[in-house]
């Protein structure tokens, strides 16, 4: 039997969007429709104009429509600065019969590990369990079966803005989708995009739109840190429009369609421009991680200010030896998925399987609703 599901990544002023069919009896996922629109009432997933977000969503609700006949499961990605993150444990003791740790102990053990003193304007989205003790015993990644009178677990936790948790529910609503889950786009990034050698050597992920870059910071296989910048490559932007000394749509144009390495004099402002951009990021890390005294060994870079003139400068300014550009290149598709600006939409469906098999992490789920709401509301129902 396929399942559908449906991932949207809201994306510095668009939304990336797969969607994708899922074989139960073969574990066989296909990629059937990608999608990248402009939505320019988001910023990340915080709203700012709550009838334009409405129409803007409609809009690629209506386009999946074409491609499916029953209701897929829906993933959200979460983008912003209303977001932060949190290492943590907790705890769990045991009191089954024979104490053998299930799935409920697993749960209760990650939820233990959120704050008690946690502000009310927060809510938690997401609690990724990295590893658990059972008995003293370190670095064990399933417990479950398992036999002994105490559960520890380390976790990452992922947190949001209530108020605008709430704005993005209501645009959802408004759109008859009250059946989601929501995970934060850059820790879906770093677990399925980076290896577990990248992640054991110590790897930096940067995934960067036009106006937020997203970033995880990974240390001998551990999560650590994870942050949101409000820019992006229109950073980058406003230091090519200084060099050409043109304001900034007309520089737009004139970059627009641009490739590396096919203009040599663009070359330049290009890398000058990208080297200013990286530079930021690279002041930005020091403020944000002033206990870390070397930058990891890997750099992976992704999303759609990914290029080889940005990859080249990160490199350099940052000092990192090894440095690559995240792309999903070994999934079946019936479309192209080699986009760098793709990644955060294939990882949040891939994440959310992966959890889901494993039976690992708490993420934040909405009430059941219907995708035939959708439809009715945008008058396509009787297609179906």
């Amino acid at each position: 039997m396929n399942r559908d599901i449906l991932s949207l990544d809201f994306y510095g002023g668009e939304i990336t969007a797969a969607l994708a069919a899922l074989d139960d009896e073969t574990d066989t996922l296909r990629i059937r429709h990608m999608l990248r629109r402009p939505c320019r009432s988001f910023a990340g997933a915080f709203v700012r104009d709550m009838q334009g977000a409405q129409e803007e969503l409609g809009k690629v609700f209506a386009e999946v429509s074409e491609y499916v006949s029953f209701d897929p499961a829906v993933v959200v990605g979460l983008r912003g600065n209303f977001l932060s993150f949190k290492r943590s444990s907790g705890f769990k003791s045991i009191e089954s019969r024979h104490r053998i740790i299930g799935p409920r102990e697993m749960e209760e053990a990650a939820r233990s590990s959120v704050p008690l003193n946690l502000s009310d304007r927060l809510e938690v989205v997401d609690i990724l369990p990295q590893f658990y003790s059972v008995e003293g015993n370190i670095g064990i990644k399933n417990p479950q079966g398992m036999t002994g009178s105490l559960l520890e677990v380390e976790t990452f936790l992922s947190f949001a803005a209530s108020s605008h948790l709430n704005n993005l529910n209501q645009v959802f609503n408004a759109c008859h989708c009250t059946e989601y889950q929501v995970l934060p786009s850059s820790v879906a990034l770093g677990e399925t995009l980076l290896s577990t050698e990248e992640k054991q050597a110590g790897a930096l992920l940067l995934d960067i739109s036009a106006n937020l870059t997203s970033g995880l910071l990974y240390y001998k296989g551990t999560l650590m840190d994870g942050w949101e910048l409000p820019f992006g490559t229109d950073r980058l932007l406003e230091a090519a429009s200084d060099l050409l000394q043109n304001d900034l749509e007309t520089t737009r144009q004139t970059l627009r369609g641009y490739e590396p390495g096919t203009d040599e004099i663009t070359d330049e402002i290009i890398e000058d421009a990208a080297e200013k951009l990286t530079s930021a990021l690279s002041k930005e890390l020091c403020q944000s991680l002033p206990y870390l005294q070397h930058l990891p060994a890997r750099l992976v870079l992704c999303g759609s200010g990914a290029n080889k003139i940005v990859l080249k400068s990160a490199k350099q300014t940052l000092g990192i030896r090894k440095a690559r550009i995240g792309v999903f290149d070994d999934l079946i598709s019936d479309c192209p998925t080699d986009n760098p600006a793709y990644c955060g939409a294939l990882a949040l469906i891939r994440h959310a399987l992966d959890r889901e098999s494993k039976q690992l992490g708490v993420a934040k789920t909405k009430e059941p609703g219907l995708l035939d709401g959708i439809l009715d509301k945008l008058g396509l129902s009787q297609l179906f």
